[in-house]
């Protein structure tokens, strides 16, 4: 039982001119299919089927030549046509077509597809895009109702042919004219195997993939873990900054800074310190060039109105509901503030009586605050957790400065008070989508 492969190649093509000889990466286009197929320890025999032999010195060594008629060159021929002048000629029973339009087409695809015909009893195999997408056919919806629009996960998937191969029997082909006969086998290919160049544009997109590895965890140059494409979750450890992520307490700062500065003689606007919420107090006088005379009669004035107006401050939507599921989910939770120790404490405990977190840090428990890494590392310690599988989550630059420096995840909460500029940072604009995010694969 010989498994034979043939490669139909024109020397010209009208939408795409020289298409099969065009130069991809370091190489022209055709070589990469006669590449892979003369690799599969299933194939037999691997023929160019073209109209002059010459094109054999472009092509890698082993490659056959079937030589095929000038007249099905001409544009009004059939696929069907060719390919049986073809099949008649190679004596194998089993035939495997392919198409130097398509470079990306996997050994073990292939060998799929061969196995599937040979031993698995299958009539024929061919490759597949799979897409759970609405999709229309004439006209009309083909896998949905648009009055019971279905979630895209649920729909029934859709398979479209890719060209990359079909595998069949010899005999079945000359009785029916088909490649595809009987019971076929769906041999499902990724987005970067289905490529299949007809124009230019394809042969742009397939220079951009040309590099491209779908095996690749592209995702691990983002500074964070996508668990979506991991089997287990990764992280171990989330730590939270306080303001602006688990409360609002917008109103009551800007109480007590008008307040101090109205006491203390002082002009500077609510508006200059919120720019510089998430740094330490002290630091953020320092940088609004408030006499050093006044910063710690500031303070003594902000944290008493603070704690005065306790009860103005709230709590995000979502957020108490969402800690308990991490915490369900044996996830540590942590909080590293700005914020001072006692007033940090009070609010954590009237404010989130439910909820047990596994380390506290202030500006008081380290030498310095963020930006630095110094209290999320110090997290890590109290909650026995590496960086790596650790999410800080905040709203401010300075906490995505700290989080790169101690070598957690950063996670930005869009609902807080910053407006990071970067937008490539993993954002969310709920506390509850970033906790699916984290844990809605692994949900227990």
């Amino acid at each position: 039982m010989t498994v034979s492969a043939i490669v139909p190649i024109k020397l010209n093509s009208r939408r795409l001119p020289n298409k099969n000889f065009l130069i991809l990466g370091d190489k022209i286009l055709s070589t990469y299919i006669f590449e892979t197929l003369l690799k599969c320890d299933s194939i037999d025999n691997v023929y160019c089927y073209c109209s002059n032999s010459k094109i054999l010195e472009l092509l890698p060594e082993g490659v056959k030549h079937l030589p095929r008629p000038e007249y099905l060159d001409q544009d009004t021929i059939q696929a069907n046509e060719l390919f049986r002048y073809a099949i008649e000629k190679v004596d194998s029973e089993y035939v495997v077509i392919s198409h130097a339009t398509g470079p990306f087409v996997t050994k073990e695809s292939i060998e799929r597809g061969v196995e599937s015909v040979v031993k698995m009893g299958y009539d024929c195999s061919f490759a597949v895009e799979k897409h759970k997408t609405y999709a229309w056919y004439m006209g009309r919806p083909l896998n949905y109702s648009p009055f019971h629009t279905a979630q895209t996960q649920n729909l029934n998937p859709v398979y479209t042919e890719t060209s990359g191969f079909y595998v069949f029997k010899k005999q079945d082909y000359l009785e029916t004219n088909s490649r595809i006969n009987g019971k076929p086998y769906f041999v499902e290919v990724d987005k970067r195997e289905s490529v299949d160049i007809d124009e230019a544009s394809d042969f742009n997109l397939a220079s951009q993939l040309l590099d491209f590895d779908p095996s690749k965890n592209y995702f691990d140059n983002t500074n964070f873990f996508i668990n979506y494409t991991q089997d287990t979750n990764t992280i171990h450890h989330v730590c939270f900054d306080l303001d602006g992520c688990l409360i609002d307490s917008i109103p009551v700062m800007k109480l007590a800074w008008e307040e101090a500065m109205e006491q203390t003689g002082g002009f500077t606007s609510f508006d200059s310190y919120a720019e510089l919420i998430g740094l330490p107090f002290f630091v953020i006088l320092e940088q609004l060039n408030i006499d050093k005379t006044h910063h710690q009669k500031i303070k003594e004035i902000f944290d008493k109105v603070s704690v005065e107006n306790l009860n103005n401050v709230v709590v995000f939507d979502e957020i108490v509901e969402s800690l308990e599921r991490l915490q369900k989910n044996k996830i540590k939770l942590s909080v590293a503030t700005s914020k001072p120790k006692e007033r940090t404490h009070l609010i954590l405990s009237t404010l989130f009586p439910t909820i047990k977190f596994d380390s506290i840090t202030t500006p008081e428990s380290v030498k310095r605050g963020k930006p630095f890494p110094d209290q999320l590392l110090l997290s890590c310690l109290d909650t026995g957790t590496e960086p790596k599988n650790s999410v800080y989550v905040g709203d401010m630059d300075v906490d995505r400065q700290a989080a790169e420096r101690a070598g957690f995840n950063f996670l930005f909460a869009k609902w807080g008070y910053g407006n990071i500029k970067n937008e490539k940072l993993p954002w969310f604009m709920s506390m509850k989508d970033l906790v699916d995010f984290l844990v809605g694969k692994d949900e227990i």
